[in-house]
């Protein structure tokens, strides 16, 4: 009992261990035993474990060591290679500055060049445009002289037919003449028509932004916060670069493809601004590429500016895009362009008498008031309460058509109209004859707040409170979202003047 301490874990002791408890302890016997049965078992599994980690615990001690090393020599291969980078940057410095001011000199003869070329670009541009009016007759005259050829075809067997026993000897031979003839026009007319599904599939590219996309917007403090661009509202200052945003448009990007540019998710035919400083569409800039994601809904503004600022998580920068409207407000003569194309192309380059008078240029935008009855397959409906995706619009046919975008925006205008029904200059159908029609909102100091929809074909109805009439109008695009894609060349030209 002198040695507890010592022999209390004894095999023995513990067997016996009952009658070791000292007249002070105020346990039982058992109680006792039982204690230190618990405790003898505490301990040897303490010493087993002990003995089991004893190897694991000396592995770690070296991987230790040997990271220790290894972190060391990282260390000195990192500060070695920054003591290379600063030597190498101080021997650059000399020759970058020297570089500078050459590009600097360069620069002042390639603005020369450019404005040279800029007389240039007018004839370009008509060759460029008879020459799709050439592509477009000559696809015309093929799909012509296919039909013509069917027609033949169907008169012939319809001779066959009421002739049957006088042309019996020779029907085999001219029933294979007449298929092999059937066959090439109808593998002709596939080729085409797959040629042409193509072209306008590739068209609808839109010039929008995926969801999530960061734009840095002025706060009333004057300071800049990244905000995702579908939380943008119409009055947001995105920076001084992108000023006040105008119009908000929400489209559809089902079947959409889209382009990452420095981390940025965005449609291919949006135009931005390259690192050479020529604003190009982001499928033609070299640091874009195409990307198998999608956006449900893609997003664009207008802003008092016509750039559009985005944060690039991948740079770390800012790139500017161009707005919606693209033009400057500034270029009379590019709004007028604008106009002519519209119409040109809306009346299939005929009725120029008709519609020559209503080019005339303005930077209004189209939009209408939100209790403007459009035209559904369910009867009129207000424009504000027209849904993306969702509602069904008529067309001038009474098609149904889809809406794949919807536009909220403002506008100056007056404060007598501000509860009306109200318009600005939108193309509109007089007759057979597409013209610009007259804007309804009379100049004033107060904002309107108005709205518009993408469609399928480009057109929809509305009802006319004054005349009290159906009356078929363009949609926001003008031209149509799948043909937007024959006016970038006149863009391209104008921006290059006054971007």
């Amino acid at each position: 009992m002198n040695h507890w301490d010592e022999r209390r874990c004894e095999l023995a002791v513990m067997a016996a261990a009952g009658f070791f408890k000292g007249e002070s302890d105020s346990r039982s016997k058992t109680q006792f035993a039982k204690d230190n049965f618990e405790f003898c078992m505490k301990s040897y599994v303490d010493k087993f474990v002990a003995t089991a980690m004893t190897p694991v615990t000396a592995l770690l001690d070296k991987q230790m060591d040997a990271t220790s090393s290894s972190m060391d020599v990282l260390n000195s291969l990192r500060d070695l290679t920054q003591a290379l980078y600063s030597e190498l940057s101080k021997y650059v410095e000399g020759f970058y500055r020297k570089f500078n001011t050459s590009v600097f000199e360069v620069s002042r003869v390639v603005q020369y060049m450019r404005m040279a070329v800029s007389r240039v670009t007018a004839m370009v541009m008509s060759m460029l445009y008879t020459g799709i009016t050439v592509f477009r007759g000559m696809l015309n005259s093929i799909q012509f002289v296919i039909k013509v050829i069917l027609i033949i075809c169907g008169i012939m067997i319809a001779i066959i037919i009421v002739l049957w026993f006088v042309l019996f000897p020779v029907i085999p031979l001219i029933m294979s003449t007449l298929g092999a003839i059937v066959t090439t026009v109808a593998m002709l007319a596939m080729v085409i028509s797959s040629q042409v599904a193509d072209q306008a599939s590739a068209s609808k590219k839109g010039f929008c932004f995926a969801k999530d996309t960061l734009v840095p917007i002025l706060q009333a403090d004057g300071q800049l916060c990244r905000v995702p661009v579908q939380e943008v509202k119409v009055g947001d200052t995105l920076s001084q670069e992108g000023g006040r945003v105008t119009a908000v448009l929400h489209m559809d990007g089902t079947d959409v493809p889209l382009y990452r540019l420095e981390g940025i998710l965005v449609s291919g035919s949006h135009l931005v601004k390259g690192t050479d400083g020529v604003w190009k569409s982001v499928c033609d800039d070299e640091r874009a590429h195409p990307v198998t994601e999608t956006s449900a809904t893609l997003y664009c503004f207008n802003t008092t500016t016509h750039n559009i600022p985005v944060y690039s998580p991948a740079s770390h920068t800012t790139i500017s895009f161009r707005d919606w409207e693209e033009f400057s407000d500034q270029d009379d003569l590019g709004h007028y362009s604008w106009n002519y194309l519209i119409l040109k192309l809306l009346n299939n380059h005929s009725n120029y008498d008709k519609w020559k008078n209503s080019m005339t240029p303005s930077t209004e935008v189209p939009l209408m008031s939100g209790n403007t009855k459009v035209k559904t397959t369910g009867g009129y409906m207000e424009m504000s309460r027209i849904v993306l995706g969702a509602s069904q619009l008529v067309d001038g046919q009474g098609n149904p058509q889809k809406v794949v975008g919807k536009v909220h925006g403002e506008l100056q205008g007056s404060k007598e109209q501000s509860n009306k029904v109200w318009a600005t200059e939108l193309f509109e159908r007089n007759d057979t004859t597409w013209v610009k029609g007259k804007s309804t909102v009379a100049e004033g100091e107060a904002i309107l707040m108005g709205e518009n929809v993408m469609t399928e074909t480009g057109e929809l109805v509305v009802w006319d409170e004054r005349e009290k009439r159906d009356k078929v109008i363009r949609d926001f695009t003008d031209i149509g979202y799948t043909t937007i894609h024959e006016t970038y060349p006149l863009v391209a030209s104008r921006l290059r003047i006054y971007a």
